[in-house]
């Protein structure tokens, strides 16, 4: 019996502790404010086809300082769109033709036993904006650098067109050598040992601000010098001099001379330095292969290679740089055509580029841009779709195109529909040459009833695709003319008979 007292009160107080428990976890519980989604773009946003975008969701709740947090879709992302469901980070690029989409983001808030369960949730929009986009990405020629084996190497690619930020990377590149900056597309290192030889090189780029257009790739031939290619030469235990010097062409900025692979002198145009050889023996040198002055359109590139071997008998590295200017190509109106040619030029050479002829888009309809003629740099003028002009400074080349507007004339007596393409802004006219035609009803037409149109001349404003409805009205004069002259007919020849009835009677009377 004492046993079972004891068991008793053990129940009773298990029971008691577990009820404080759950009041009080229930308090807290109900002490919790609501989770709250939010997102950074707001929860409808317009996106551009082929143009990456994202969007951050987060959650915020009054009570709850740290919630523990999981992301959740209501319905079907679609196939352009992917959700993390631990960050809340929604990313995407939809591609040509892909719809819009619209979606329920929900959050969920997990954190016992302080805060129990809450969760929100909200509709998301993502409006996909059909866009014109040219691949017109091209990577810029790379003439035949050289490299020294064993010597530090840097070179720079570069592409035109495009919508960036680029990624860059090589691939056939000598050992020793990376691309060490693929935002940037800057290839450098020191050639190791034994990778003297010729290297066919293919640079690919990326442009990441688009997910349509295809990597751009392009060949190039490497060259990695050696001592083994030159004869042997015997050294004197005496010191000898050679002298670097840079030619006039380098106008503005200056060059680094490395020795050996080691930053020996800055040297401007027309500058030059002597240096002195113990024990008198062979050494590289090499300059920088681009030099860009303050206006970032224009320029400097070595002519020729940018490195030399001087020794005891061919002591003299000479240098000179041709200064380049940059040409962009745009169009106006802007963005409706992206014509060819975009890149440095080197000054006194020749810059070729083309353009369309005619544009016309699909999220225009009854809008097209006919070509007119270039705007040059220097403030000239040229007719030719294809140009060709010498380049003496840096500037843009302006393909200038005059827009088009669809008129269309209707007419449902006779039936017509006819389209032509006036210049915007300006009036367009028309005149019918058909001023009536006979009406529907046979009947009608037989007596000479006609429509005539309204408007069968007139003008209109062109401020962009217009119709115009040939308005007719009927002309009931003939059918009206025709029916007083039957009955005048029909009164006369009663009247006529009624007087050939009477005669008779009155001579049988008399």
């Amino acid at each position: 019996m004492r046993i079972w007292n004891i068991m008793k009160h053990r129940r009773t107080a298990t029971l008691i502790i577990l009820f404080l428990g759950a009041a009080i976890m229930l308090s807290m519980s109900l002490s919790c404010g609501p989770i709250e989604l939010g997102v950074d773009t707001g929860f409808t946003i317009n996106v551009n086809e082929c143009q990456p975008f994202s969007m951050q969701f987060s959650a915020s709740s009054t009570t709850c300082p740290s919630p523990v947090l999981f992301y959740w879709v209501i319905g079907t992302l679609p196939p352009y769109a992917t959700l993390d469901e631990d960050t809340g980070l929604l990313t995407g690029c939809p591609q040509v033709g892909d719809p819009s989409a619209s979606f329920i983001v929900g959050v969920s808030e997990f954190s016992p036993p302080a805060c129990g369960v809450y969760f929100d949730m909200k509709s998301v929009n993502i409006n996909v904006i059909p866009t014109a986009l040219v691949c017109d990405m091209v990577i810029d020629p790379v003439f035949y650098p050289v490299a020294w084996e064993g010597y530090a190497f840097s070179m720079d690619l570069e592409v035109t067109g495009g919508v960036g930020p680029f990624v860059w990377s090589a691939a056939g590149l000598p050992a020793g050598l990376t691309v060490s900056n693929p935002a940037n597309g800057i290839i450098d290192g020191t050639p190791g040992p034994g990778t003297c030889g010729v290297y066919t090189v293919t640079a690919t780029v990326t442009d990441t601000g688009t997910c349509c257009c295809p990597d751009v790739n392009r060949d190039f031939v490497l060259y990695v010098d050696c001592w083994a290619n030159y004869p042997p030469i015997f050294y004197y235990p005496t010191a000898c001099n050679f002298n670097v010097q840079i030619g006039p062409g380098l106008t503005q900025g200056q060059t680094r001379v490395m020795i050996d692979g080691n930053h020996k002198a800055t040297l401007g145009g027309n500058q030059s330095e002597t240096f002195t050889s113990v024990p008198c023996q062979s050494h590289v040198v090499v300059v920088d292969q681009i030099i860009q002055s303050a206006d970032p359109n224009t320029r400097f590139v070595v002519i020729g290679s940018n490195s030399k071997v001087v020794t005891d008998t061919d002591n003299y590295a000479y240098f000179d740089y041709a200064r380049e200017f940059y040409i962009r190509t745009t169009s106006s109106p802007g963005g409706i055509a992206q014509p060819q040619g975009d890149g440095f030029y080197a000054a006194g050479s020749y810059f070729s580029g083309t353009t369309p002829g005619t544009v016309e888009t699909a999220a225009q309809q009854g809008i097209k841009y006919v070509f007119r003629e270039w705007q040059l740099p220097d403030g000239s003028k040229n007719p030719n779709r294809n140009l060709v002009f010498p380049v003496n400074q840096a500037g843009t080349a302006t393909a200038e195109y005059d827009t088009f507007c669809l008129l269309t004339l209707k007419s449902k007596y006779p039936p017509i529909e006819e389209r032509s393409w006036e210049r915007q802004g300006s009036t367009a006219t028309w005149n019918l040459a058909l001023h009536a035609v006979p009406m529907e009803s046979p009947f009608l037409a037989f007596l000479g009833g006609t429509i005539s149109p309204v408007n069968a001349s007139g003008s209109q404003l062109m401020t962009g695709p217009s119709t115009v409805e040939i308005q007719w009205k009927p002309n009931y004069t003939g059918p009206i003319i025709a029916i007083v002259i039957v009955l005048l007919v029909i009164g006369g020849l009663s009247y006529l008979i009624s007087r050939l009835r009477k005669k008779p009677t009155a001579q049988s009377t008399s």
